[in-house]
């Protein structure tokens, strides 16, 4: 995580509605937060699959090209700001979380707003710092360590991910406990739980050996790890948006 001091040169605060497309967004010389009130758009970069859904943040880093598919119709409230040179950022990729309180965020896009529309530029720069300071540990929350049992485990899922016949129960008695304890010491450590990180895994790779156009689906379905390519195609839409069909052809 960087550890630089941000320094913002230039801020923009609006709202934005949207319908059902699909485009292709440049690389652009500013960054932006953004609150989604309605709707849901995925968010499609080289190696980056993401989906913004209701009441999620989604950072979206200067520079990055990337495509949208906006799925549902609904309507954002938007950051677009830009940092010197030498500043710290969120990151080089897209992010998105889903706050457990909203309420404090959605105050801050809407007060920035009202800032700029009023021309308060001073005003404007408070409201941009003070939501990137709210937002910044919703991205990078502070975490425990894994112990080394633990990162062993998780090494032996990443390189097992794919495996068809992979089981969260054998991996937890390979780790000499419960599968309950092993799912609560899992997402303690790696914010998600074992079969919420190997289906995130999997949807990426997915994603990946789609947009080759080199395969079909039934074979992705059994690359990535699933035995049922309905039940790939089902989870795939659901976390996608898309079938993995529609994502293979546009």
């Amino acid at each position: 995580m960087p550890s630089e001091i941000p320094i913002l040169i230039q801020v923009e605060f609006f709202r934005a509605s949207y319908q059902p497309s699909r485009a292709k967004v440049p690389p652009r010389n500013f960054s932006s937060l953004t609150y989604r009130k309605s709707g849901e758009v995925s968010i499609f970069t080289t190696n980056t699959t993401i989906v913004s859904k209701p009441h999620t943040i989604t950072f979206l880093p200067a520079g990055c090209a990337y495509e949208t598919q906006i799925t549902q119709p609904g309507e954002m409230l938007i950051l677009h700001y830009r940092n010197t040179e030498d500043s710290k950022n969120f990151g080089t990729v897209p992010m998105t979380v889903m706050p457990q309180q909203t309420d404090a965020l959605l105050h801050l896009f809407e007060r920035g707003i009202r800032h700029y529309q009023g021309e308060s530029t001073y005003a404007c720069m408070a409201d941009a710092y003070r939501l990137l300071s709210e937002a910044e540990p919703l991205f990078f929350p502070t975490t425990p360590k894994p112990y080394r049992r633990m990162a062993e485990c998780k090494q032996y899922l990443d390189e097992h991910v794919c495996d068809v016949d992979l089981r969260i129960c054998d991996l937890a008695a390979r780790f000499g406990t419960s599968e309950v304890y092993f799912r609560k010491e899992f997402k303690k450590f790696y914010r998600l739980s074992p079969i919420e990180y190997v289906k995130k895994q999997r949807m990426e790779l997915a994603c990946q050996l789609l947009r080759t156009k080199l395969y079909s689906v039934t074979e992705v379905a059994m690359r990535v790890g699933f035995d049922s390519v309905s039940y790939f195609s089902s989870e795939f839409h659901r976390s996608i948006g898309a079938s993995p069909r529609e994502y293979r052809d546009l």
